[in-house]
């Protein structure tokens, strides 16, 4: 089923005619991996629970039953329900030519102070997003990602929020094109009558138009749609019901893929593991900051060695003559002598702690990386891919991978583009064709390229023989790097090569994380790229 902006509106005209007023009992990730809102409260009203689910196909609101569970989760969805337990939901609204959905969530206290936070769900095939804001600053997020990603759009926790970029010339809903090339092609006031009975429509109490092929649900729009006339017709009442439809129809599909559950349970583990190794370098930075005042300590037990004849029995702190920054804490139950043992004895123990802590936060930052590139090698993998994931997060866990059940298949190799310059490229689509290639494909001159600072494909350009790589050649590996990489969607990367003699293999890392040196740069697009790719 496909959406558009003016079914999102119809959306939020149903969600705050049934919600708004209502309190936010619970909020949290639901078992199945949507964020649920439980509301109740309203006069007269049952509590409900209001689904969204952003990564769906396409992405969806909907309305269940009270009686969800909602499981606990200590990553974004965490942040986003604390804020909202025992608000109230106020409007609820879409963003003009976007289906973006914007629920307004308020308090007003005993004294009359009103405050609030906004929830956008942005509701775009591919691109879904949760987002919570105050005043216009984004708190919590599903997705974040910086501009080296996006360069249109970033978002980030603590930053200002920016909506999704708008089409320079608005655009007709691609069902009602279609609907209208169906009747056979109309002039621009025909195209405006109808996106103007449309958006009436959508915020009105009118009938949803309903198609069906053999009783599956195939299309609904708030107006009729000429190119489904072969079809069976019928009206609903309420859109957010058929969105239940659609996406328990959509769910059951996936779900009997036995890839994407595994891509998901992947997904899930590596998630969780980051979140564990973000606590720690948080807890081990802070115990660092603390070593790296060690110098205060000596100087603090000095300080009382040479003037703690001056100090009074049961003294609580000092001020040096002639350093009055430094201010000495003192234990009164002790005499100088014995505070200043105390300060040398700690700092002897934070001078001796640092070299350990920075080891261990470098360590976690390694182990950071990896897991970042398993992310992505598990977002774009193949079952095979999948496979050699799992392996290497029971590796990084400590345990022994189990046996695969059956014979692996054959190897595919690395795709390979002919250039018109006799030079060729090669891309590596997972760990296992990252490191063919590059350690035993790629010839010691050739040129190495990779996405810079993100996670992605190794790229390898083969200049023509007796000739050096040209202008041309060097763009377009470049461009594969980019589309190759965690940034594909970005219109620019900025993408390092180097001669693959200088590239070697990181110890202990997964497969294709590499170290390198003597580093080039210069900018893909993946955009350039042809759509066809010959492997």
């Amino acid at each position: 089923m496909l959406t558009d902006w003016l079914l999102i509106r119809r959306a939020a005209t149903e969600l705050e005619r049934e919600l708004r007023g209502g309190r936010v009992g619970d909020a949290g990730l639901l078992d199945d991996g949507r964020f649920g809102i439980r509301l109740g409260g309203r006069r007269n009203a049952a509590s409900s629970v209001l689904a969204i689910d952003i990564f769906g196909s396409p992405p969806l609101p909907s309305l269940e039953g009270a009686e969800l569970s909602i499981a606990g989760d200590p990553g974004w969805s965490r942040a986003i329900a604390t804020t909202l337990r025992g608000l109230r939901l106020g409007e609820v609204r879409s963003r003009p030519g976007d289906r973006v959905l914007v629920l307004d969530f308020g308090t007003t206290s005993r004294f009359g102070v009103t405050s609030g936070v906004k929830l956008v769900a942005e509701l775009i095939p591919r691109f879904g997003n949760l987002l919570l804001l105050r005043d216009g600053v984004v708190i919590a997020a599903a997705k974040q990602f910086s501009p080296a990603e996006n360069e249109t759009r970033s978002v980030g926790v603590g930053g200002p929020y920016r909506p999704p970029p708008l089409p320079e010339t608005p655009r007709l809903p691609k069902l009602l094109a279609a609907s209208l090339a169906a009747e056979g092609g109309a002039g621009p006031d025909r195209a405006a009558a109808l996106l103007a009975d449309a958006t009436a429509a959508a915020t009105a109490d009118t009938p949803v138009y309903v198609y069906r092929d053999g009783g599956k649900l195939v299309a609904a729009h708030v107006v009729p749609l000429t190119q489904y006339a072969a079809l069976e017709r019928t009206t609903e009442p309420a859109l957010l019901p058929l969105f239940a439809e659609a996406r328990a129809t959509s769910v059951g599909r996936r779900a009997s893929d036995a890839g994407e559950r595994r891509r998901v349970a992947l997904r899930n583990r590596i998630d969780k593991r980051l979140r564990d190794i973000a606590a720690e370098i948080v807890g081990v930075g802070v115990r660092r900051d603390d070593a790296a005042g060690r110098d205060a300590l000596r100087a603090a037990g000095d300080a009382l060695h040479t003037y703690g004849h001056t100090l009074p029995p049961g003294a609580t702190d000092f001020l040096p003559p002639g350093d009055a920054a430094l201010e000495i804490v003192l234990d009164p139950q002790l005499d100088a002598k014995a505070n200043a043992a105390n300060y040398f004895a700690r700092y002897r123990k934070a001078a001796a702690a640092l070299p350990h802590l920075e080891l261990r936060l470098a360590a976690l930052e390694t182990k950071r990386a990896a897991l970042e590139h398993l992310a992505f090698e598990t977002e774009r993998g193949d079952p095979a891919t999948l496979a050699e994931v799992g392996a290497e997060l029971d590796r990084l866990d400590g345990r022994k991978a189990a046996p695969p059940r059956a014979p692996a298949r054959t190897a595919r190799a690395p795709l390979r583009i002919e250039r018109p310059s006799g030079a060729r490229i090669f891309v590596g689509r997972s760990p296992r064709e990252n490191v063919e290639l590059t350690f035993r494909i790629a010839r010691p001159d050739d040129l190495w390229f990779h996405a810079r600072g993100i996670p992605g494909s190794h790229v390898v350009l083969q200049p023509p023989p007796g000739a050096a790589a040209d202008a041309a050649d060097l763009d377009c590996a470049a461009d594969y790097a980019a589309l190759h990489s965690r940034a594909r969607n970005a219109p620019r990367v900025e993408i390092d090569f180097t001669e693959r003699k200088h590239v070697r293999k990181q110890r202990d890392a997964p497969p294709g994380m590499v170290w390198y040196t003597h580093a080039r740069s210069r900018v893909g697009h993946p955009g350039a790229v042809g759509v066809t790719e010959a492997g």
